[in-house]
């Protein structure tokens, strides 16, 4: 039986050490998700890497080992961990090597289903549609000559869907790094990191607050355990905080050069928000949303009270907005537009 370390730390991630491939340890570990990695040699927990241990699975994982007769040791350290901006140009690094890899496969199954695609077609068209002639001695060659095709056939149309899903993860992965990038996402990203640092705040006060609280009773925190939870969660504040002050400075800079970033002041009650192609009456402006009537004609493209649905309303977030137009300029548009009509 071999003897198991797995260690993780935020730099790396879970990784498993003392394994020797084909000795049965990942086997064991596949149902908590853990992967081989063969062009490093070592066996690592999917995802697990820039995040917190998942105890879960390597609970999970502990426990499967020393079933199997495996002696396992845990090595846990959240305070080893890289910064933000190393993890994010390694993502795009990787995506750029995913377009490439993605690309030159889509290119050769390309390749290979217009040729077999061919073959199949010349084989068929050498026949001109002549039917087998069951008593004659071609019968067996046409039959084979007419199985090759249609089997040719079927090989093309499954290499043309899997070059059809490598384009299309290819095209994602080229586009990865603006769509990572921009304002609005990033707007909405920094709401939810935002959310989760106030999450992970209140978590720390409430750790500290019930070890107080029970200090020196029978139902004492342990210390150790109080102080791998605070740990954690410094190192999760951490995280946050840099990730925050990251995007935050992109959406700056973006800004500064010339990127639209809509709020409040930018509206007042009667003008028109943009969303895509269509307009919408802003009936009030909110700190974080736009209220805009509901229109009983989804297809219209203006949203009014003219087609409002009752008193219904519904919001608009800032970081969706994609234009603004003012009340009488719109008014003048749907003039002219009824005019023209």
């Amino acid at each position: 039986m071999a003897e198991i370390t797995i260690n993780h730390t935020r730099a790396e991630g879970t990784l498993i050490h003392g394994s020797e491939p084909g000795d049965g340890i990942l086997e064991l570990l596949n149902p908590w998700g853990f992967r081989y990695a063969r062009t490093v040699g070592f066996i690592y927990l999917r995802g697990s890497r820039d995040r917190a241990a998942d105890m879960r699975r390597i609970r999970g994982a502990q426990a499967a080992l020393e079933a199997d007769g495996h002696a396992v040791t845990l090595s846990i350290d959240e305070t080893v961990r890289r910064s933000f901006k190393d993890a994010e140009t390694e993502r795009y690094e990787r995506a750029g090597e995913r377009t490439v890899r993605l690309d030159a496969r889509a290119d050769r199954l390309q390749e290979s289903s217009d040729a077999k695609w061919a073959e199949g077609r010349r084989i068929a068209a050498s026949y001109q549609g002549e039917p087998v002639k069951v008593d004659h001695h071609s019968a067996g060659k046409h039959m084979r000559d007419l199985r090759r095709a249609r089997k040719l056939f079927g090989q093309s149309v499954e290499e043309q869907r899997e070059a059809d899903r490598c384009r299309g993860l290819a095209d994602a992965a080229a586009t990865f790094k603006e769509g990572r990038k921009h304002v609005g996402t990033t707007l909405r990203r920094l709401d939810r990191l935002k959310a989760d640092r106030g999450r992970v705040e209140r978590q720390m006060a409430a750790a500290v607050q019930a070890a107080v609280k029970v200090a020196g009773t029978a139902a004492a925190v342990d210390p150790e355990s109080l102080a791998e939870d605070l740990v954690r969660l410094d190192a999760d504040h951490l995280d946050l905080c840099e990730q925050i002050a990251q995007w935050e400075g992109h959406v700056d800079q973006a800004e500064a050069d010339g990127a639209k970033v809509w709020r409040p002041e930018d509206f007042t009650p009667g003008d028109y928000v943009g969303l895509g192609e269509r307009w919408y009456l802003v009936l009030r402006v909110n700190s974080r949303t736009l209220s805009v009537p509901k229109s009983v004609d989804w297809r219209a493209r203006v949203y009014n009270r003219e087609n409002q649905l009752g008193t219904k309303t519904s919001t608009l977030p800032y970081d969706k907005v994609t234009g603004r137009m003012a009340g009488q300029e719109m008014a003048a548009r749907l003039e002219a537009e009824a005019a023209s009509a």
